[in-house]
């Protein structure tokens, strides 16, 4: 019997997990800012290219790579199974894998593990977990996750957990707003008579608002006060302050998961001056961070002494083939990179003869943008 059927209890030919519960409260992980923050870093880490490296720098054949570029395990494709543990660790801190190794010790299958599952603690033999009933070592299990734990060396804390208080207000505003809604964007309403009324009568009046007007479909519905009757309305209806405390909100989301408030936005609304700007202040601040916990990882881990993880994050700052060829040839033209850089970089095939670079533009570097920067003038375009 394999170590994953007495983890879970099934045999080798299929895997169902069955009862595992959700980490957090529903009322945070559908916000949808929070769904999207969560959709867009791990998609990214799922997608980036991956491959394995010397200390040269030389790219090397590697069963790792193929793992986690073409098929993780029988039933798990590497972008899903990439997309799964980023996931899991954005949502309770923490993504999981175990590693099932053939007859020589070689990396055979990554399958992840259910969130909520397992626990760690350090004792003399380093870093061990608790799955079920079974015990595992550090070398048995692929951790990677999110924010460390000050408490807990070997454990780590989502977004959602380490922003607790913010996540909350979050979903307090959501639930406020969707409520306002259902009532017809009306917010709350003081009826006043100039007469004496029975408990009676001030219930009928109540429930009548309610059944007439206090519903989407009742908004336009006039109201007609009879009697010397007036209607004053006490609190703010669903209108500037409600947006504001809404956009406030996603940008307090936006700072947890690191990503520009403009990518959680429907359209716009975010402050940066490019696309580039903002795919570099999502690049820097939100998928490196996860880019560096995979690599190093997967280093560790699954490499043999000498061998190094690298993931590709050029595809996400690339910007459009206008922006991306300005630059480029001007780094070329001024003899910074060969051409058959550039065109790796924007993912076509080298030509023989390219290889190394020449100063062919009259001043060299001089003639690149007087910051010194050449994407200056694309971003600017």
């Amino acid at each position: 019997m394999s170590i994953f059927s007495r983890i879970f209890g099934f045999k080798s030919a299929a895997v169902v997990y069955v009862g595992s519960q959700p980490v957090q409260p529903p009322s945070i992980v559908t916000i949808p800012a929070v769904v999207r923050a969560t959709q867009l870093i791990s998609g990214d880490i799922g997608r980036l290219p991956f491959r394995v490296v010397d200390a040269d720098g030389t790219t090397v054949e590697s069963n790792i790579a193929d793992l986690l570029n073409r098929e993780a395990s029988r039933w798990q494709s590497g972008y899903e199974f990439r997309r799964f543990i980023t996931t899991s660790a954005l949502n309770s801190g923490n993504g999981l894998a175990l590693i099932r190794r053939d007859s020589s010790g070689a990396v055979a299958e990554l399958q992840p593990i259910p969130d909520g599952s397992v626990s760690s603690e350090i004792n003399d033999e380093g870093v061990t977990y608790t799955l079920g009933n079974v015990t595992l070592t550090s070398d048995q299990v692929l951790h990677v996750g999110c924010y460390p734990d000050p408490m807990k060396p070997a454990w780590y804390v989502g977004p959602l957990d380490s922003c607790r208080t913010a996540m909350n207000l979050a979903a307090d505003e959501d639930a406020a707003h969707s409520a306002l809604v259902r009532t017809g964007s009306t917010g709350k309403i003081a009826i006043s008579h100039p007469g004496a009324m029975s408990d009676g009568l001030v219930e009928n009046i109540r429930n009548a608002w309610t059944t007439m007007h206090a519903t989407p479909e009742g908004a336009s519905r006039p109201l007609i006060l009879r009697e010397g009757m007036k209607a004053e309305k006490i609190s703010q209806e669903t209108s500037t302050t409600m947006l504001e405390s809404r956009r406030f909100s996603i940008q307090e989301i936006a700072r947890a998961f690191g990503v520009p408030p403009e990518m959680l936005y429907q359209q716009g609304g975010g402050a940066l001056a490019s696309q580039a700007e903002t795919a570099r202040a999502y690049a820097d601040g939100a998928i490196a961070q996860w880019v560096t916990a995979w690599e190093s990882e997967i280093t560790r881990k699954l490499l043999p002494p000498g061998l190094h993880a690298r993931f590709d994050t050029e595809i996400l700052v690339r910007g459009s083939l206008r922006d991306a060829g300005n630059s480029y040839s001007k780094l070329v033209l001024a003899g910074v990179m060969s051409p058959n850089d550039a065109r790796r970089r924007l993912g076509l095939d080298p030509i023989a003869g390219l290889d190394e670079p020449s100063v062919t533009m009259p001043g060299g570097a001089s003639a690149m943008t007087s910051d010194g920067n050449p994407d200056a003038e694309a971003d600017n375009a």
